[in-house]
């Protein structure tokens, strides 16, 4: 288990801690320490949850607690959750299935009396993997005139195993999040925080986990806004649709029959290896309607009856909500699928087929004409398979979830990221790549987190031009106005609030600047999708 705190530690430990900066929380008084390059403060490894473990795996996160006169070190990086293979993005360094903490940045100027806005950050990693160590997270060039906070939560079947027969709703990260912010409510104020504040912001799964908390009613006590980094929109399954993915883990698991108590004492190391040995389909997936049944599905929030009671993408944003893509998503998915052969143009038609086939079933043949290789994408396959992917899986759940704010009558503010970095982000992404990868998933991150320089974090030696810096400050402080007054631009002007009466939002490119944010191709995979949930509902029906 990891030390949560440090109340029993020797003297000469505390001595050297004592002139650090200190916060008093319900968690008990956190000691931090300071940013090196700016004047921020941070705290690493505040515990706001009991440990998830024995009677806790598979189960809601219960609030810490603990004496408010203990004492935590804060100068520790948390562990990050277990890891389950994220496509790119798994932590490589310290790992717990003890892992619920939260990292807070402030300024060093902050006092309770300073009210700022509060940015509180969900990282991405397909519910798999991602933690709140990641430097390229770092709240350190973001958190100048607000704060700034992250929240670690359960991935894989730790944080979304979920079964009908042993009474498991699944979604146990996302009420990892929803606590997480809970706590800030409850203690940010000590940090120099607003509660009444709040902006959640997450990218990729963090942005779907996002989306779904804000679409419950609960949202509205706990943050005045959200902003969607290449996620939300999106359909889910049903606790009962997940039963053959379900299936696959118990099989995998070798638990002999159905049974919570191997499912929660099982060591972890079989918990890895059982994900690890799941069936892969051998092609590289989108969020079709065939997705969303549960059986092309991986870890994802369920529709349960409980915690989430409705379809998200129906229900609609409860807050108001920057929303928005990158013109290539799908690139970075492509290369992780199938390496060298797609950025060498060396994919097949066949392969083509296949991705299609899997992805849409009935519907493949029209897809294939619509998005022909060879009269759209120039004989191409890697380009029709980025595109698809891109549109299906990000462009146009964007889409689905703007329209349905505009039916609830919720402000919504809409973007495209269209700008390819000078740098390298993340120490994944080798730099030779970045030419063929173009304005791919994740590359508008360290924009939002104002991380200019010593790219990719924590150490290199890349710093993003002048342009890009003044991209980045606009990025920036556009989330932190969210938090602050409820909109991104202090006047409307600097970017207009969406409507699917012109679409006009902001356009991320070698500038920022207010333009149409083009949705056009969206009616087709509208009724695609239409298609596809009427071909799963009939099949259902006859089994």
């Amino acid at each position: 288990m990891y030390v949560r705190d440090i109340a029993w530690v020797g003297l000469l430990t505390l001595a050297g801690l004592a002139e650090s900066k200190s916060v008093k929380t319900k968690s008990g008084t956190v000691l931090g320490g300071k940013c090196s390059t700016t004047d921020v403060n941070y705290f690493y490894s505040i515990p706001f949850a009991q440990p998830p473990i024995g009677e806790l795996r598979f189960a809601p996160p219960q609030p810490y607690r603990n004496s408010s006169c203990s004492v935590i070190n804060g100068t520790i990086a948390a562990p990050a959750c277990l890891q389950f293979g994220g496509q790119f993005f798994d932590e490589t360094g310290p790992q717990s299935e003890d892992c619920l903490f939260l990292d807070v940045w402030a300024p060093d100027s902050a006092t309770p009396e300073s009210k700022l806005p509060v940015k509180v950050w969900v990282y991405g990693g397909s519910n798999e993997a991602g933690g709140i160590s990641n430097p390229a997270y770092s709240g350190c060039f973001s958190a100048a005139d607000s704060i700034v906070v992250s929240v670690n939560y359960r991935t894989g079947p730790l944080g979304f195993l979920a079964s009908s027969d042993l009474g498991l709703n699944g979604n146990y990260g996302l009420q990892d999040q929803l606590l997480g912010l809970r706590w800030v409510n409850e203690n940010i104020a000590g940090f120099g925080g607003d509660p009444n504040k709040v902006l959640l912001f997450g990218e990729s799964a963090g942005a779907i986990d996002s989306y779904v908390l804000a679409t419950l009613p609960e949202i509205t006590d706990l943050a005045r806004a959200v902003a969607l980094e290449s996620g939300g929109g999106r359909d889910l399954a049903t606790v009962a649709d997940s039963k053959i993915w379900y299936s696959e883990f118990i099989k995998a698991l070798n638990c002999s029959t159905p049974d919570l108590s191997c499912l929660r004492s099982a060591p972890t190391s079989l918990l890895l290896a059982a994900v690890e040995n799941m069936p892969s389909p051998g092609v590289v997936t989108v969020n079709s309607a065939l997705a969303n049944n549960g059986t092309r599905s991986s870890w994802t929030p369920l529709i349960d009856g409980e915690f989430i009671k409705e379809q998200p993408s129906t229900t609609g944003l409860n807050v108001p909500a920057i929303v928005g893509s990158n013109l290539n998503e799908g690139s970075l998915f492509v290369l992780s699928a199938y390496g060298a052969d797609a950025l060498l143009q060396k994919l097949t038609q066949s392969q083509y087929d296949d991705f299609l086939t899997y992805n849409f079933g009935p519907l493949a043949a029209r897809i294939n004409e619509t998005y022909s290789v060879e009269s759209t994408f120039n004989g191409s396959v890697t380009a029709a398979m980025e595109t698809v992917l891109t549109e299906v899986s990000y462009k146009c759940p964007s889409y689905r979830a703007l329209l349905q704010a505009e039916k609830n009558g919720i402000p919504v503010w809409s973007y495209r990221w269209a700008h390819q970095p000078t740098c390298a982000w993340f120490t994944q992404i080798e730099a030779d790549y970045l030419p063929y990868l173009g304005v791919t998933h994740t590359s508008e991150i360290p924009f939002v987190f104002n991380f200019t320089s010593n790219m990719p974090a924590p150490s290199g030696n890349c710093t993003l031009t002048a342009a890009e810096q003044g991209i980045s400050h606009f990025m920036s402080r556009a989330w932190t106005n969210m938090a602050a007054i409820g909109r991104p631009g202090e006047e409307e002007s600097a970017w207009p609030a969406w409507s699917s009466n012109g679409s006009a939002g902001v356009v991320f490119s070698n500038s920022s600047a207010v333009g149409v944010v083009d949705y056009s191709s969206c009616a087709f995979w509208d009724e695609v999708n239409s298609e596809l949930n009427e071909y799963y509902r009939s099949n259902q029906t006859r089994k």
